[in-house]
């Protein structure tokens, strides 16, 4: 099983493909294999990269006193200099894409570019998190209380991806219902913390991808990450709620691969 050590664990990788580098990230609950159909698409003209973010799948948690997003950011740059994919174009999505943000932010010597689909950075737009929170939070209790944390993974996913629960089978929800640890300690984690004038001064190119069916937080933070990060490129995907890669796979594949092209970074023919 190849894994390489960093920030204290060992983050489960897989490759394949060959050219530019793309780095995927996943979101909650979520593992490399979330991943496979893009990475199908998208390999035979890229160097594709997907990991178990720490806590998930087959990367250990580690030794450490709290989760956080910067973490999750410092073992994504920690990969890529262990894997020598710098510069590397970041395909991320929701809490991936959190990270992936951040990656943004304080790492950006690494990246070519970075791919991001409503990314859940509710600091914001607070109001609208709140409002959401009021939702979520008793629909993830009563489900808890009735049937146990995998039955929580349940009701997250009822409520904030509808579309991409619809479209796995059992097997595939047991292993994003095996990883209900990171359920809850992704839910704990202290706030990002990032305002309008973080944005303002974003170097890295940008795509920012929402869902136009997601939830009206989501939606409000993606058209603001947009407006604020300079030469942002917005797509929105019509009949797509927040899961953009799983709900129209094929546009994402396109959309990543027309950003490149943007980019420079992929060759012409």
């Amino acid at each position: 099983m190849p894994a390489v050590p960093v920030n204290g664990t060992e983050l489960y990788y897989e490759h394949a493909g060959a050219g530019h580098n793309l780095l995927f990230i996943h979101g909650m609950c979520g593992h490399a294999g979330v991943w496979q159909d893009q990475v199908r698409r998208l390999s035979p003209r890229f160097r594709c990269t997907a990991y178990d973010r720490r806590g998930h799948t087959r990367s250990p948690l580690g030794e450490i006193t709290e989760r956080t997003v910067e973490l999750h950011a410092d073992d994504a740059a920690g990969l890529i200099r262990a894997l020598d994919l710098a510069p590397c174009l970041l395909v991320a999505s929701s809490g991936g894409a959190r990270v992936g943000l951040d990656v943004v932010r304080r790492y950006p010597e690494l990246l070519s570019g970075a791919v991001l689909s409503e990314p859940p950075v509710f600091a914001l737009d607070p109001e609208g998190a709140q409002a959401m929170i009021a939702e979520l939070k008793p629909t993830i209790g009563q489900a808890m209380d009735a049937g146990g944390p995998r039955a929580a993974v349940d009701a997250f996913f009822e409520y904030m991806c509808p579309g991409l629960w619809k479209t796995l089978d059992e097997p595939r929800k047991d292993t994003y219902r095996d990883n209900h640890p990171e359920l809850l300690g992704d839910l704990q984690m202290p706030p990002y913390q990032i305002t309008r004038e973080d944005l303002n001064v974003i170097q890295v190119r940008c795509c920012i991808i929402r869902g136009a069916e997601s939830l009206p937080v989501l939606r409000n933070i993606a058209a603001i990450l947009a407006q604020e990060i300079p030469r942002a490129l917005f797509v929105e995907f019509q009949g797509s709620g927040h899961v953009t890669y799983a709900e129209q796979p094929e546009r994402f594949a396109q959309t990543v691969e027309d950003f490149a092209n943007r980019l420079g970074v992929l060759p012409a023919g």
